[in-house]
């Protein structure tokens, strides 16, 4: 079973990833078998269909911060962040969103769900 210390860490090595563009070290915190709905409500990406969906995510560059502590449980840890994606006209989108990763016993993620709305977005020109 994962730690909350184990759940905290995996949060911030999954930002700094974003961060630095490493999607290598963002699908290394996935299990094989994750599912990824980002924004909930739409299709799930699984397995091989999730490291697509980050590079065309963040394929412009993106920041990422937390904008309070995350919060753990048994199994789970959601946490608030603000991302800044710049897209290929040099516009920023801007978005308030909350993750939550759910572990397997390994500590691996084996679903992440993103929360977020119209009305956490914006967008500014470049």
């Amino acid at each position: 079973m994962p730690t909350p210390e184990h759940m905290t860490e995996i949060v911030k090595r999954y930002l700094a990833a974003i961060n630095a563009g490493d999607m290598d070290a963002v699908m290394a915190i996935y299990a094989d078998n994750a599912k990824v709905e980002d924004p909930v409500g739409t299709e799930p990406k699984t397995g091989a269909d999730i490291l697509p969906f980050y590079q065309r995510a963040f394929a412009g560059g993106a920041k990422a911060e937390l904008t309070g502590p995350p919060r753990v449980s048994a199994r789970a840890a959601a946490f608030p962040f603000h991302a800044e994606i710049k897209s290929v006209d040099g516009a920023v989108t801007h978005i308030d969103v909350i993750d939550i990763f759910e572990f397997d016993d390994e500590g691996k993620v084996v679903k992440m769900t993103a929360h977020f709305g119209p009305g956490n977005v914006t967008r500014s020109e470049g």
